[in-house]
This record gives structure tokens, sequence and C-alpha cells, in this order.
């Protein structure tokens, strides 16, 4: 037997270029029961490897003090940390699932915080702060389709967009990391600065060129085994909401951090004798960066706020379209199943039911029975009074039917005046019964029309189902065959299949 052979899938069309919206749903164990052998080895390794060339870029990191480096850029010092493992973990979680690059970033995040003598309770708390980072941007591709190649503006400005929200989220470790290292709250502008813009520049100019390449290759890759899930529907409606209270939460933490670490740096430098004027001025400018800020709250807020109701008003007039969509499908659909004059199923229709209820009397043994009825004379009442009669005729005869019928039997238009009633667990006398009741009604029940009365015979034929049946049409035969002795006989009569 061999191992190697994956399980039977479904073979699906290679994607084209960028047609592959949203990042795969794969977790590490759904994916190993699809792959063989030889997959399994490649991807699992190549994933412990990654995590060990983490772990050893992590340590570089924090032995040669990566963190928060500064740097001149148009008069102004920037700070940038220089952090690869996140980079690693953010190419498993976009190509393959969110859980492949949080579980390494993770794992990596810990060790490198326990060797650097973070006590253990604050760095089981301090590593979830990248797979955070690298769950925004995961859930900003799920929530909103875009191309993933980055080959178009859009899609680029997207990834833009979810990297600098992700490393706005990924940047709260540098809170712990101050507090356990118990600096100075001056002193954590370098550091939170450097990590929210080193990830956001490595990201833009490292990460993405390679996801171009790569995100169609691995899809292309899972595209042998299973279908790509997309978010359903009503999940993605929930995730883009979650998007915005995220992008918008981001918005807010970034200024307030930016404002706060400034305003305290430089409210620190003022301590050292500077001239009543120059200290004023900063103060000045201290406050009003601290309205400015609260009037950019509001309007981030009302900005969320007014897409959110935008949002639902657009989900809304979606719904009453997908909803007449589906009520337009539905009506056109028992269009197609009904007859236009009578509403009993036409005959097509009409045969699947009768194939269904000979199958069922064959598998379980109760008999069915199937009345054949015809109206006599009907051409003559065509020629005589009109084609508008004829119809109210035919009316006359599907409301006898309807009657007449129970909810598991089927009334069916099966041609110009012929029809069919469809039994089911019914025997060869109790079909006769109704039969006969049918033919009495109908003789007793004279049509009104342009003052005159006209009077309507109907002759029926019915035949049981038997296990020495081949085929439902032989049911059918042997009900035309029985109408067609009643006609002979002299029509208005019931007559019963041999």
């Amino acid at each position: 037997m061999n191992t190697d052979a994956p399980e039977s899938s479904p073979v699906l069309p290679l994607a084209a270029p960028d047609a592959v919206l949203r990042p795969p749903v794969m977790t590490p164990w759904r994916l190993w029961r699809v792959i063989s052998r030889r997959e399994r080895c490649c991807l699992f390794g190549g994933w412990l490897f990654s995590l060990l060339l983490s772990l050893g870029l992590g340590l570089l990191s924090v032995v040669d003090d990566w963190s928060g480096i500064p740097l001149q850029f148009g008069g102004v010092t920037i700070y940038i940390t220089l952090y690869p493992a996140l980079l690693i973990s953010l190419w498993w979680s976009l190509c393959l699932g969110w859980w492949w690059g949080a579980l390494q970033a993770y794992l990596t995040t810990l060790v490198l915080a326990l060797y650097a003598g973070m006590a253990w309770q604050w760095a089981i708390l301090f590593a979830f702060a990248d797979p955070l980072g690298v769950a925004v941007m995961v859930l900003g591709f799920r929530a909103l389709p875009m191309l993933r190649g980055l080959r178009s503006m859009e899609s680029v400005v997207h990834f833009i967009q979810l990297s600098f929200v992700g490393s706005i989220f990924s940047s709260s470790g540098a809170l712990i990391w101050t507090y356990c290292n118990n600096q100075p709250f001056s002193e954590l502008l370098p550091i939170w600065q450097g990590w929210w813009l080193g990830f956001f520049l490595q990201n833009l100019l490292l990460v993405g060129p390679v996801l171009s390449l790569s995100w169609l290759v691995t899809d292309r890759w899972l595209s042998r085994y299973i279908a790509l899930k997309s978010a359903a529907e009503a999940e993605s409606r929930h995730l883009i909401v979650l998007l915005l209270a995220l992008v918008s939460v981001g918005a807010l933490v970034y200024g307030y951090l930016s404002l706060s670490l400034g305003s305290s740096l430089l409210l620190g430098q003022l301590q050292h004798g500077l001239p009543p004027d120059i200290r004023h001025a900063a103060l000045v400018m201290t406050q009003t960066g601290w309205v400015f800020f609260w009037v950019f709250a509001l309007l981030v807020l009302f900005n969320a706020f007014f897409a959110y109701r935008l949002f639902l008003h657009w989900q809304g007039r979606n719904q009453q379209l997908l909803n007449a969509l589906k009520q337009s499908n539905a009506y056109l659909a028992q269009l197609v199943r009904l007859d236009g004059l009578t509403g009993l199923l036409n005959r097509r229709s009409g045969d699947e039911v009768l194939q269904q209820e000979w199958l069922r009397s064959q598998r379980s043994g109760l008999q069915a029975v199937l009345i054949m009825l015809d109206i006599d004379h009907f051409k003559q009442v065509n020629d005589e009074y009109g084609h508008d009669v004829g119809d109210r005729v035919i009316e006359r005869v599907a409301m006898l039917l309807l009657e007449h019928t129970r909810a598991i039997d089927t009334a069916i238009r099966y041609g110009g005046e012929e029809f069919l009633l469809v039994l089911p667990q019914t025997t060869l006398e109790g079909g006769m019964q109704l039969a006969e009741r049918l033919r009495q009604q109908m003789a007793g029940r004279a049509l009104h029309c342009n003052d005159r009365e006209i009077e309507v015979t109907i002759s029926l034929g019915v035949a049981a189902t038997s296990i020495v049946m081949q085929d439902k049409a032989a049911w059918v035969k042997q009900a035309d065959m029985a109408l067609y002795k009643a006609k002979r006989a002299g029509r208005n009569r019931v007559v019963e299949a041999d």
C-alpha cells in the first residue's frame, strides 16, 4: 500500500494570477491530513527550519541591540527596530493561515523575552504582541476581498494600510518591555517608535515583494487538494465591522502614544534651565498638540461611525436585492414546474413525481395508485363554446382534483385535457372509490357560462403498482389502457386496469 499518495479529493483548476482574493484557512493539523508524506516532510521541516532561523536572528537582534536605532531623516531623528523573525512569521500567516505564523512568532518572542531576563509571567503576555499584529493583517485580507498578488495599485494600497495598522498593534509589546525593564516613560519613544516603524518599513520593503511572488505559488499548490475557503458572506460582514473598529482604535492609539511620548520627552528637556519664553512656547505647542489630537480623535470616531452606518445601509440594500432575487428565482422555478392555467404540476414535473413514487413503492412494498382521467368530448366543447369556455372546464377539473387530494397526493395536468392523480400508500380499491367520487361530482356539476349550463363528464382509468412492473412507464401505460377502455365503453365511467 502506497502511503505517500494523497487522499482523494476534488482536483481544482489552477488559480489564475491574482485570482485568489482571500488567504486560505489552513491550520497545520488540517493540512497534515490532506498532503502526502513527502510534502509533510518538506512543509513541516521548512517550518521548523524557519523557526530555528527566527530564533537565531532574534538572538542576534538582542545581542547586537537592533532595537530603537536612531536615524536622521530630513533633520528629524526617527527610531527603527530590526526584527527579521517577525517578517518570517508574517509570511507563513499570509501564505498558509494565521496559525502557521502565530505559533512561530509567539515561540520566538517568548524565548527571546526569557533570554533577556524578563519574568516568565510577563514573558507569556509579552509574546502575544507580534501574533496580534499578524492577526490584524490576516483579518484585513479575510474581511475585504483584495487581489493578493500586489500587482495593482488597489492591492498595494490595501497592503500598506494593513501593514501600518498591524504594526501599531504589534508595538503594544513595547509598553510591556519598558515596564519590565524599569525604564522611565520619557525613554519609551525610541522603543515604541522603533517597534512599529521597523515592522512597517520592513513589511513594505521585504515582505511585500516576497509575498507578491510566493502567494500565487502556494495558492496553486493548495488548490490541488482542497478548495481555498473564503469567508462566508455573514462571516465577511462581521470581519469588516471588526476591521473597521481595529483601524479606528489603531489610529487613536498611534496618535495618543506619539503625542504623549513626544510631550513627555519635551517636558523632560524643559527642566534643564531653558529660557522662559522658549519654555512657554514649548508648553503652548504641547497643549495645542493635545487639542489637535482630541479633534483628530473625534474625526476618527465620526468617520468610523459614518462608515459603519454606510456599511449597514449598503448591507441592507444588498440584502433586499438578494431577497428579491431569491423570490424571483423561486417564482421562476414554480413557473417551470407548474401548468400556467391550472396551477397543477406540468408533464415534466409530473414525470419526476411518477418516477419517485414508483421507486418508493418498489422499495417499501406499499401499493400506490395512479388515476388517469380525460374530459369527454372536449373538442366539441371548444368548437361549440370557444376556447375560453374550454379553459374554464379545464380549471373546473383541476379544482375538483385539488378538493379530493391529500397532502401526500399529487395532481398533474398531463396533456391538453388529460390529468393524472398520484395516490401514494393507497390500495386499488381505495383508488377506484376516489375515481368514482370524482366522476359523480363532475357529472353532477353543471358549468354556468353565458347564461347557459354546460354539462361535462370525465372518463377515468385506475392502475396500481405491482412488483412485476419494470418501470414507471408500465404503470402509466396500464392506467392509459384502462382509460381507453372507459372511453370505448361509452365514456363517463371508471375502469380498473387489468
